[in-house]
């Protein structure tokens, strides 16, 4: 059966690719322009569809640069009711803005976020908006080739890696993997924290690098839990009690498995990724577990979840978010802080980038 699936989605795959093909090398030929702006902008984004840990790897970015230059970040605010360009508040809803964005301004309120669809046109107003800004982040934005970025991030899965995966809709390629050459670096995300030196090259080897690119392994580190409506109430898991999930993110594969390790047993309840929850779904999870006074989701949910704080509180229920960190690990850790900050350092020389100025 999956072998004729195949056979019937490949002319669709051949006529998808064949686009993308001629796009990007429109853009290649210089027959598309890219825009370059006064001010680095550092592009991070996937050849997949969903799941590979952009937005934590935004947060790892946020920490590593915050306290030597003004960020600011660029998202399309994706599933958002609005369009054109907002500047994020924090009094902003995940509809009004898109849920990452306003995970990313509630956790890092120095930090200047906005949304926009049309990059191009989203940057200036930032920029204006944000006179101080030393460095954009721009999300999701590999394929967006409107703005041409100084340093470009790609990312791919340890489990599901770019050279493992096929064309849409054959499987989940946004383009093919020649893509990768417009990266100047590739992480594996989502790796064992213990992973060996051997493995490290054999994945560098599949990769195939060329000499001016570099290559980095990151994993998945979990936080402690805390309650969405009492910040200082935290969730100590055991083996002795079953947990409700609810969660509306690409993959939930990996904090699915980790609860697992820590609790009785977990029920799940997944829906799409930034899935809109509605009071009725809510409902349903409670009239088939009554007993079940405290359910655990991710950061990014819960901003969606805040929507029905008051249904929550009203019926008892503690819904709990877990922090999801990115952190990096191999041989060459400590080389990703040199060259992003390597690079941004020689770009603005001798010029005072503190945020006391």
């Amino acid at each position: 059966m999956k072998f004729l699936i195949k056979i019937v989605l490949f002319p669709f795959a051949l006529i998808y690719g064949a686009i993308i093909w001629l796009r990007n090398w429109l853009y290649k030929s210089n027959f598309i322009g890219s825009t370059d702006f006064e001010i680095p902008v550092i592009s991070i984004g996937n050849l997949s569809v969903g799941g590979t840990g952009k937005t934590p790897f935004v947060e790892l970015l946020i920490e590593l640069l915050y306290t030597e230059f003004e960020i600011g970040i660029l998202s399309r605010g994706y599933k958002r009711k609005t369009s054109g360009y907002i500047a994020v508040q924090s009094h902003h809803t995940a509809k009004e803005v898109g849920d990452e964005p306003l995970m990313l301004k509630l956790k890092y309120p120095m930090v200047n976020v906005s949304v926009g669809e049309e990059r191009v046109i989203a940057i200036p107003k930032m920029l204006h908006e944000f006179p101080d800004t030393k460095v954009i982040l721009l999300d999701d934005a590999f394929q967006h080739q409107s703005v041409r970025p100084d340093i470009n991030i790609l990312l791919t899965t340890f489990d599901k890696p770019f050279w493992n995966d096929s064309i849409l809709p054959l499987g989940t390629l946004r383009e093919f993997e020649s893509g990768k050459n417009r990266a100047n670096i590739i992480v594996v995300t989502k790796c064992s924290e213990n992973l060996t030196e051997k493995e490290q090259v054999k994945i560098i080897d599949k990769i195939k690098p060329t000499a001016n690119q570099k290559v980095f392994f990151t994993s998945i580190k979990y936080g402690v839990a805390y309650n969405l409506l009492n910040g200082n109430d935290r969730l100590e898991l055991n083996k002795n009690a079953s947990e409700i999930l609810v969660t509306g993110i690409a993959n939930a594969d990996s904090l699915k498995n980790y609860l697992s390790e820590k609790s009785k047993e977990i029920i799940h309840f997944n829906f799409s990724d930034h899935h809109f929850f509605e009071q009725h779904e809510l409902e349903t999870i409670k009239k088939n577990y009554p007993s079940f006074t405290r359910w655990i989701t991710t950061e990014k949910d819960g901003v969606r979840l805040a929507a029905h704080a008051k249904w929550l509180a009203e019926n008892n229920i503690s819904l709990y978010c877990i922090p999801i960190k990115t952190q990096l690990i191999g041989n060459n850790k400590s080389d990703f802080s040199t060259v992003v900050k390597g690079f941004l350092q020689h770009f603005y020389g001798d010029e005072k980038l503190d945020n006391n100025n």
